[in-house]
């Protein structure tokens, strides 16, 4: 293969591996960028690769010069090229990119070890300072000159993001700061800052100081200042930019910027210092600052004409929202199309705010990224409006002009104006290009309460009007005298001057002034006051157009009289930010051809403007349109505006009866689509899935759980903005933080009175009132739904504490644990890095778990602040009391504060009162002194006007009563019906009022701008917030939370129905359900490593079981949602399993409890561990616990019930699971129902040790980082912690002296500390022995024995741990000292230590205070080994182990005195027992064991009555305990290796249980030895148990057979014995010679006939491990290995002597016939080898360069002879391949034999002299064509994987540089090898024929060791690993499709072969065989085998129809 082919190949390959992937970019086809870490990681660096015409052979060119990696110093470059240029070195020759650059990842941190930035970014500095550097460069250096060209590419250059460098566009922000001489201070603002904070603070303390309106902006100021220095510079620019907008003259645009008084909610608020955590230092507060949340949602603003767009904007509606939703929903952001016309035929307002209401919410689509405005235009011209307020000044020149007309007219006739209004008075100058002209009314444009918005003139109007009316009022023609009286009159009746404004307006009336019908509940008196309003309105309109151009000229007239569409266009068409129109905002423009042809037509006036009663459009009107649509061109690029033309229909534009016209909007909203879906892929941050689901769920949570913080950093932000109140109760909290340095501060008072703003302003103040660099944590309890639940309250702190303190531990998720967790996070807080913690509302906590507070507790550690805010008189409260808090009450509001705020807000909103008013506020906010009350107050003060009537005007005395004025007002302005939406719909009260309003809503729903109002009048008292992954809205404050309840859900029947509403909302079955309520919304990613994307419904999964649990409906939550196996999939994968089994606490039924939640419930609490990992293998732990169960739960008799009623259905459902899931067919796993263990947390390490006190259930444990913890076993709760002293880290632990003194054990260390101080008494570690304690006397002596020798000491505690008895003790048998060989007591009477070695029969009593042994007790039988010893008041035990039976054990209880000490009698345990720890209880009772056992992974918990002598086994637990102790049959604890959990057991339920009781007889429960499928019979398969002579045969496709076999034989054969399995026969080698040499018997024994069916005597077969037998020939001929392992041997059965010896042939160059033994034997001789360096070869002698020559020939000659020597080597070890044709041999040698079973010779010798070839790691093929094995090539000093062709005997393939492979599996074709590396979580696949190379990144937990096993399957594309745990994985998609987990160790596994993916387990503890399928193949189709007959009897007529 040619260069060039070879770099197409890899070219090819490298496109294929990182497609999509952002760190890979092909420069050119032989040129690349790698990038090596990620963006923000400081030691990442980007390398360049280019290859040369002849790479591979050639190294490619490597480069480090991009500009990315300036940061980086030469030297540090230089060697990462060195190490580069090594690996390089090592490939040449082979496709080496992928490979460079994945070990350029793997060792980052080596190759940037000694990276040291080099400082070479440019540094912000003044004007004077920039002049003065470019003038000194201009001299120093002259720039290259750069062509045209040159410059536009570097321009272009993008990064390999496809984004532009940072700074490409800094020349445009310089030309544009240069002209802002405001923006020249930018660069000075951080040296003021501390000036201004400085100011700001003393603004505040002097707040009730100002007393006139004109000293407020200095206090504005200030704030602003305060609250934004820590913005970015190009956020500081931009408002200050905005400032010079406001405070100069602006454009035609700009006036709009201006920011409503009615912010919405969802503003981004500035950054402040007390994020995560708040520091004095400046560095240090950047550093731990989160980055502000991202707002991860599109707003779409859509506008158009009222009547003639519908068909469009209801097109895009119906058919495109819900797409573009779900597009967005699938990549984790959120899509809102909003749209205020839709549904609503006539824009009456009562408060004529329209206008307001479009602009407000198009600005709130504005603060989102993408696209924000669509237009859609045709060819009629938009709604006139009124002026809502018109400026005084203005107006009173209107009335001026509208006299003076009145004065002339008594004189003579005045024309008045043309028909439609002059040209000038509707239109505005087009050469401006903007809708709206600077004017006069500048300083009304914000749409505030000065805003100058406008009633509407509805479309329609024309047509109200009778001809007669129409006369009247038409302006053709001259006035009447009486007609202006008339119009003046009109003119000052509704308009009224309102001087509460700043400066005075003139307001437009509500229409319910002077016609109260339109407030009416009767649908006529609307219709008649609209209709009067119409006529009212449109003679208004007239006036003002005829006035106004005279009155104040025709700029101000076009402004005074604009549309809607001018204020939204105006508004809209602006550069948002640096974008400008174009890349926000599109118009769709409509052109009907034939329009003026159908003038006639009744649907024409919906499209056209018409003069009245003539078919002919209105010129003056179309003019104006005309003009518009000229402005519109002028703003946005013709690029944006897509025009389309239709055709005109019968009914005009109707899509439902055209099909062209369908065909339109088709057209339409596909564009649309497109558009938008292009637009929002540029701001789209889409992270895509790589790795397995856990990875992805773990990432997911703590992605979910940094925003929840952070969303409660911004709520405080934002309340710190608002707090200028209370400087003196500040105070008063700053010196209690200061003084209660342990308890916590709990601040109280009644609702509304300010305690979350208190807790707001404390978390920033914190940082300046304690010293140090201060930590501050905060949560306000409410804000979002997560908030309210104290388990995830307690998670978001543990996560903000560890991620400060102990940065690299696993936190739980449970609430018990986290309480643990949080007391051992807060003892981690040290004096230079303080903690400050506030918690606010706590009051407000929902229901789950009780709303638990009892982790409040005292005292705090030290440096722990502990803030708490709570209503005064409410529960939360009284429990808090039992913290003993430092209680501060909230006061009310002084007088002075009332005064000040009231004034301050009236200046900021340019407002005033009239005194009585005035008056009126004051006296209320007195009477009710809390901020509140203050603020609902005034915004309830700010509908009042100057002429409002004073007798209208009250505020109610109290909170409640203002809250319910506010909402009677409501509801007489909007309705009495205060739902949402969809909700709305359902209620046909609430759709039939909204339909006799809105005549024109089509289909039932709810039209926005109903909501949109609604919101707007809530104004603040509506906050939206991010709950659940979506954006909701709640009651800003509990207070009005509870006042609506109250009012609107008074009784518990109307919360039940509302409940009932949502939880109908949540299962709707509408067309669009699984768009807009899936349970995920799922995207298929494309790439290697990528998974499927899920993005969970988490208000779904939430809500739904919330509402149907409060709404009554338990038995749909059981069928829809706890035995919905989908619905638990997700709830426990979005969520978490824990939420889960909160849902099932919840499920109770009034009248029963059900079984099958008890049941679920038990298994969910088992599997917790796996599911909060995985929640994926929640199907697999399903049917692993519960399958046996279902499956023998069947009626008795006909008619009878099921035990479980929703089980089944569930178990059915796991089956069909939408996720490919490793489903075993039985239980597997330990099922539900027994004792189970509680799990505490609270160690940050990993426990290395336990022990136990002596006075009650007290733990104490060790950490891996010598810390102790004390435990309270009784409330589970650690609570005590000693810090770690000379670096003791305890292996075992003992309390002593009443618990009052501590021995530590560590190795040879000795160390013994006082509990109370901590202090160190005593320590020793000079020993040579390992010393093991034990107390006696009550704890008073330390008696310590050395492991290793014969030493005792005595030490007394009592007296400072002074030394009694040093000696050494002898027993009548000589100990073995081992490892752990002593075992001591740990109970005592009198001085009495009784010990034993675990090697002799008999145990001693050993005296204490004497210094001497008493007497040695002696085991029954000489056979016995120790397990353990213990005593009692009566009693010694001793715990012996004695062989039973056949070959099995049994343990023994010897009893002997404690007075006599001789024996009394024995107690016998069971066959299954594995003794550990033994613990007795006080009363001598009972002995309790922990039994460990390695081989199975299962720790047993059994107990004896000493008394009865019975015997239990309590409790099995799925892993192996190291130390155990058990606190008086009460408590049992435990902890594991490498874990930093405990595991407690509470026996009190269960140690009287009868149905645990164990004896001598029952069987011992064995595992599988191994599995050997029956290959002509798939269906069945053989077991042969550890036990020696059981085998079972199990039925695998008969599913009544799932949980027992088939048959079972017992006693068939010997341990010493080899029997092997073929077509149901067993052929059993026995009898062997009394020397043990050989087998001379054959037993054939037929499983289904159940008998033998020959016995072969006589026979010679050489004994040989098990597995190196084969049956051969259908089982004619045995496959074993001669008795020196020199070669193969056949023998036949049939005759039983060997029919064939298979011996590698040696040829004659390797071996010659007459070679002596002397020529074969090796040199001994020592031979100095000296290098000869090349300068030598050079200069060296004709003689010496001979000799040389003579050694290299001598050197090569004896290489060869040891070669030859091996190929005398025995064998070690052989394949076979799958179809028994070829046997490879292995031999401790550089070579490998291949022999062929058929022909029965020596076909091949592989041969590798570097490499000493084994196969230990290898595979062959099934037909033995391929062989590959793993080997180390010595020479060259590289690992390799090699294939070898068998049929050839040569090397096809070779893989480099892959060390510690454990193990490998290759298909059948050779043409795909897969293979797992020690140590790592990774499979490797290499695809040989392809030349490919994948690593694929497993499951959080794997490690791969060297009894890992790997198997390909479905023809190379899947991989199934057993490695602890079972894994299925998709090579082609390179992912972990699914885990299956186990409680105990599998002993064997076998794979089917054929298409499913089908394993088959045989288990350690338990017989069963377990057939595990993934749900793809059990859904599949029906497995073939299930086809064929029953061989054993199992069929039967009655029984149901079986799966396979």
């Amino acid at each position: 293969m040619t260069a060039n082919e070879d770099q197409e190949m890899e070219l090819e390959a490298l496109r294929s591996i990182y497609e999509g992937d952002e760190c890979f970019k092909e420069i050119s086809p032989v040129s690349f960028q790698f990038r090596i870490g990620e963006l923000e990681d400081t030691k990442a660096f980007i390398l360049d690769i280019t290859w040369p015409e002849t790479y591979p052979e050639t190294a490619p060119t490597m480069s480090l010069d991009a500009f990315f990696n300036n940061r980086i110093s030469a030297d540090t470059k230089q060697q990462i090229l060195s190490k580069l240029e090594e690996q390089v070195e090592a490939n040449l020759g082979t496709a080496m990119m992928y490979t460079l650059f994945e070990w350029a990842k793997e060792n980052q941190e080596a190759l940037m070890e000694n990276h040291k930035p080099v400082v070479t970014a440019v540094t912000l500095t003044s004007s004077s300072d920039v002049m003065t550097t470019a003038s000194t460069a201009k001299k120093k250096e002259k720039k290259e000159q750069l062509t045209k060209a040159q410059k536009r590419r570097i321009i272009s250059r993008t990064d390999n993001k496809g984004e532009l460098p940072r700074g490409w566009n800094w020349v445009d922000v310089i030309k544009k700061t240069n002209r802002k001489r405001h923006d020249s201070k930018l660069s000075e603002e951080s040296s003021i800052t501390a000036h201004l904070r400085l100011e700001a603070a003393k603004a505040f303390s002097d707040f009730h100081e100002y007393e006139t309106i004109g000293d407020s902006p200095k206090l504005l100021r200030s704030m602003e200042e305060l609250n934004g220095d820590d913005e970015d510079e190009e956020e500081r620019a931009r408002k200050d930019k905005r400032c010079v907008h406001e405070d100069t003259e602006t454009d035609s645009g700009t006036y709009l910027s201006v920011r409503s008084n009615r912010d919405d909610v969802d503003d981004k608020l500035p950054v402040a210092d007390f994020f995560c955590g708040t520091t004095t230092d400046d560095g240090q507060r950047k550093e731990d600052a989160l980055s502000v949340t991202e707002e991860k949602r599109f707003l779409v603003y859509i506008c158009g004409g009222y009547k003639d767009t519908v068909a469009e904007r209801s097109a895009l509606m119906e058919n495109v929202y819900p797409r573009l939703y779900l597009y967005c929903k699938q990549r984790g952001y959120e899509f809102s199309m909003v749209d205020l016309r839709l549904g609503v035929g006539t824009p009456i307002a009562e408060h004529h705010d329209t206008v307001e209401l479009h602009v407000e919410n198009l600005q709130r689509c504005q603060k989102t990224q993408g696209p924000n405005l669509i237009v859609f235009v045709g060819q009629k011209y938009e709604v006139r409006s009124l002026p809502s307020t018109i400026p005084r000044e203005a107006f009173e020149a209107i009335v001026r002009v509208v006299e003076r007309d009145q004065q002339m007219s008594r004189d003579e006739p005045v024309k008045d104006l043309p028909a439609s209004g002059s040209r000038s008075s509707i239109t505005t100058d087009s050469r401006s290009g903007s809708f709206i002209q600077d004017s006069i009314y500048r300083n009304y444009l914000n749409f505030g309460e000065q805003a100058t918005d406008s009633g509407l003139l509805s479309q329609s109007s024309h047509s109200s009007f009778s001809e007669a009316e129409e006369a009247r009022l038409s302006p053709v023609g001259v006035k009447s005298q009486g007609d202006l009286d008339k119009d003046l009159t009109l003119l000052q009746m509704w308009y009224k001057l309102d001087e509460n404004c700043l400066p005075p307006v003139y307001r437009l009336l509500p229409i319910s002034s002077h016609h109260p019908g339109m407030l009416s509940v009767d649908r006529e008196c609307r219709r008649r006051a609209g209709k009067d309003w119409s006529a009212a309105c449109h003679t208004l309109w007239r006036v003002l157009q005829r006035s106004v151009g005279e009155a104040l000229g025709q700029e101000e007239a076009s402004l005074l009289l604009r549309t809607v569409l001018d204020w939204e266009l105006e508004a809209g068409l602006k550069s948002v930010g640096d974008a400008p129109p174009e890349e926000h905002c599109h118009c769709y423009k409509r052109l009907i051809p034939d329009l003026n042809h159908n003038l006639k037509s009744e649907h024409i006036s919906q499209y056209a403007d018409l003069l009245k009663g003539k078919a002919q459009l209105d010129p003056v009107l179309t003019k104006a349109h005309q003009k518009f649509m000229e402005r519109l061109h002028k703003k946005l690029r013709h690029t944006n505006i897509y025009e389309r033309n239709v055709g005109w229909g019968r009914r005009g534009l109707n899509p439902k009866h055209n099909h062209s016209h369908q065909f339109y909007t088709e057209r339409i909203s596909s564009h649309f689509q497109m558009t938008v879906i292009n637009s929002l892929n540029k701001v789209m941050k889409v992270t895509r899935t790589r790795g397995h689901f856990d990875r992805v769920r773990r990432e997911a949570v703590r992605v979910q759980i940094q925003e929840e913080i952070q969303r409660h950093v911004n709520h405080g932000l934002h309340l710190w903005k608002g707090c200028t109140l209370r400087q003196t109760f500040l105070a008063d909290v700053k010196r209690a933080v200061e003084q209660s340095r342990t308890r916590p501060i709990l601040l109280l008072g009644p609702p509304g009175w300010g305690k979350s703003t208190i807790m707001a302003a404390v978390a920033q103040l914190a940082p300046s009132w304690v010293p140090g660099a201060v930590k501050v944590l905060v949560h306000f309890t409410g804000v979002t739904g997560e908030s309210r639940n104290i388990r995830l309250v307690l998670q978001s702190l543990c996560v903000q504490l560890a991620e400060a303190y102990c940065p690299h531990t696993q936190l739980s998720e449970s609430l018990p644990q986290l309480i643990n967790e949080f007391h051992s996070l807060l003892g981690l807080v040290g004096a230079e890095r303080p903690l400050v913690v506030l918690l606010d509302g706590l009051d407000e906590l929902s229901e789950e778990h009780g709303a638990d507070l009892s982790w409040i507790s005292t005292p705090l550690p030290p440096n722990v602040h502990l803030l708490l805010s709570a209503t005064t008189d409410s529960p939360c409260t009284q429990t808090l009391q039992s913290a003993r808090p430092t209680v501060l009450s909230l006061p009310p509001l002084s007088p002075d504060d009332i005064t000040a705020a009231l004034k301050t807000k009236l200046w900021t909103d340019q407002r005033r009162l009239q005194e009585q008013q005035w008056h009126l506020l004051v006296q209320a906010c007195l009477g009710c002194p809390c901020p509140l009350y203050l603020a609902t107050a005034y915004s309830e003060s700010k509908l009042w006007t100057s002429y409002s009537p004073q007798a209208s005007l009250s505020l109610p005395a109290s909170l409640e009563g203002l809250y319910l004025s506010m909402l009677a007002r409501l509801e007489r302005e909007l309705g009495k019906q205060l739902e949402l939406m969809d909700l709305l719909a359902k209620d046909e009260k609430v759709l039939q009022e909204v339909t006799s309003c809105y005549s024109s809503s089509s289909h039932p729903r709810i039209p926005y701008v109903l909501w949109a109002r609604l919101k707007r009048n809530l104004g603040c008292h509506l906050t939206e917030v991010r709950t659940d992954g979506t954006w909701v809205y709640r009651w800003t404050h509990s207070k009005l939370t509870h006042v609506c309840i109250n009012r609107y859900l008074k009784t518990d029947d109307s919360r039940m129905a509302l409940h009932a509403d949502y939880a109908d909302y949540y299962r709707a079955k509408s067309q669009h359900a699984h768009i807009f309520q899936p349970l995920a919304w799922t995207l298929d990613e494309e790439g290697e490593g990528m998974t499927k994307s899920y993005r969970f419904n988490l208000r779904k999964l939430r809500g739904l079981p919330f509402h149907l649990v409060h709404s009554g409906q338990i038995l749909p939550l059981l069928s829809e949602c706890m035995f919905n196996y989908e619905f638990l999939l997700h709830k426990a994968w979005g969520l978490s399993v824990l939420d889960i089994e909160e849902d099932l606490n919840k499920a109770v039924l009034p009248d029963k409890e059900l079984e099958d939640v008890k049941v679920l419930l038990g298994a969910l609490e088992m599997s917790r561990a796996v599911l909060l990992q995985d929640p994926c293998q929640l199907a697999s732990q399903l049917a692993g616990r519960l399958g046996q169960m279902i499956i023998e739960d069947r009626p008795v008799a006909k008619g009878d019930r099921l035990k479980f009623s929703y089980l089944h259905a569930l178990l059915a459902q796991c089956m069909q699971s939408t996720l490919t899931v490793l489903l075993p067919s039985s239980t597997f796993l330990l099922p539900p129902g027994g004792l189970q263990h509680t799990p505490l947390a609270g160690h940050m390490t990993n426990v290395t040790a336990l022990g136990g006190g002596h006075r009650g259930p007290l733990g104490v444990t060790s950490e891996s980082d010598g810390s102790l913890r004390f435990w309270d076993l009784e409330h589970r709760r650690i609570i005590r912690s000693l810090d770690p002293v000379g670096g003791v880290v305890g292996d075992s632990i003992t309390l002593s002296l009443d618990d009052r003194m501590l021995i530590i054990h560590m190795g040879q260390s000795l160390q013994v500390r006082e509990v109370e101080s901590g202090r160190v008494v005593y320590s020793e570690s000079d020993s040579v022995d390992v010393p093991v304690v034990t107390t006696t006397c009550d704890g008073q002596l330390l008696v310590v024995f050395y492991d290793g020798s014969h030493r005792v000491k005595v030490f007394d505690l009592a007296s400072s741990c002074s030394l009694l008895h040093h000696v050494n003790i002898s027993m009548e048998r000589e100990a073995i000292h081992r490892d752990r060989s002593i075992l001591l007591s740990n109970n005592s009477i009198k001085d009495y230590v009784l010990f034993a070695y675990r090697s002799g029969g008999e145990a001693a009593v050993f005296s204490a205070r004497v210094g001497s042994v008493l007497c040695v007790l002696s085991a029954q039988h000489g056979a016995a080994s120790m397990q353990a010893v213990e005593m009692t008041e009566d009693y010694l035990l001793l715990f012996c182990r004695y062989p039973y039976k056949r070959d099995g054990e049994i343990v023994h209880i010897e009893l002997f005195s404690t007075v006599s000490f001789l024996y009394l009698r024995s107690i016998l345990g069971c066959s299954q027992d594995y003794i550990s720890q033994v613990t007795v209880n006080q009363a001598g009772t009972h002995a309790v064991a922990f039994c460990p056992c390695p081989c199975t992974g299962i720790t047993e918990l059994v107990t004896w009555d000493l008394e009865t002598e019975d015997h239990k086994h309590i409790a099995r637990f799925p892993a192996v305990l190291t130390r155990g102790l058990c606190f008086d049959l009460r408590f049992c604890l435990g902890i594991c290796s490498g874990q930093k959990y405990l595991h407690l057991w509470d026996l009190t339920s269960r140690i009287t249980d009868q149905t645990l009781t164990y004896n001598i007889h029952k069987l011992r429960s064995d595992g599988t030895q191994e599995v050997i499928p029956m290959g002509k019979t798939p269906r069945y398969a053989v077991c042969r148990s550890i036990r020696a002579g059981t085998v079972y045969v199990w039925n695998l496709s008969r599913r009544r057979f799932v949980c027992r076999p088939v048959r079972v034989e017992h006693g068939l054969y010997g341990s010493t014995d080899v029997v092997l399995a073929r077509d149901f026969k067993l052929y059993i080698l026995t009898d062997r010679s009394s020397k043990g040499s050989r087998f001379q018997t054959l037993l054939v024994y037929d499983l289904i006939k159940r008998s033998y069916v020959r016995r072969q005597t006589g026979i010679t077969v050489i004994p040989c491990l098990q597995h190196e037998y084969r049956l051969l020939e259908e089982g004619r001929t045995l496959l074993g290995l001669s008795e020196t392992r020199g070669q193969l041997i056949l023998w036949d059965l049939d005759s039983g002597s060997i029919k064939h010896e298979i011996k590698p042939s040696q040829r004659e160059s390797s071996v010659c016939i007459s070679s002596t033994v002397q020529d074969l034997q090796a040199d001994v001789t020592a031979h100095r080898e000296t290098i000869v360096m090349p300068w030598d070869i050079r200069t060296e002698s004709q003689s010496a360069k001979m000799r040389r020559l003579e050694r290299e020939a001598q050197r090569e000659k004896e290489a060869m002879r040891r070669l030859e020597r091996e190929k005398y080597n025995c064998i070690e070890q052989y394949l076979l391949s799958g179809d028994e044709q070829v046997v490879v041999c292995s031999y401790f040698a550089h070579h490998l034999n291949v022999f062929s079973v058929v022909s029965q010779e020596h076909v091949h010798t592989l041969e590798d002299k570097p490499s000493q070839l084994s196969l230990h790691t290898a595979a062959m093929t099934h037909t033995g064509s391929y062989l590959v094995l793993t080997h180390y090539n010595h020479d060259q000093r590289t690992p390799y994987i090699t294939l070898w062709d068998l049929h050839k005997g040569t090397v096809r393939k070779r893989l480099r540089n892959e060390a510690g492979v454990c193990c490998v599996a290759i298909t059948d074709n050779a043409d795909r090898v897969v293979f797992g590396v020690t140590g790592t979580n990774r499979l490797k696949v290499w695809d040989p024929t392809q030349r490919t190379y994948r690593s694929i990144s497993g499951y959080g937990n794997l490690s791969i060791d060297i009894s890992s096993k790997v198997y390909v399957t479905e023809g190379g594309a899947k991989a199934i690993l057993l490695s602890g745990q079972l894994s299925l994985w998709d090579l082609e998609a390179c992912t972990v499709l699914s885990v299956l987990s186990m409680d105990a160790h599998v002993r064997c596994m076998m794979p089917l072969h054929g298409r499913e993916t089908c394993v088959l387990l045989g288990l350690s503890h338990s017989p069963a065989l377990i057939s595990v399928r993934s749900t793809f193949s059990t859904v599949s189709s029906e497995t073939p085998a299930s086809t064929d007959r029953d061989l054993f009897g199992e069929s039967s007529s009655s029984e149901e129809e079986e799966g396979s």
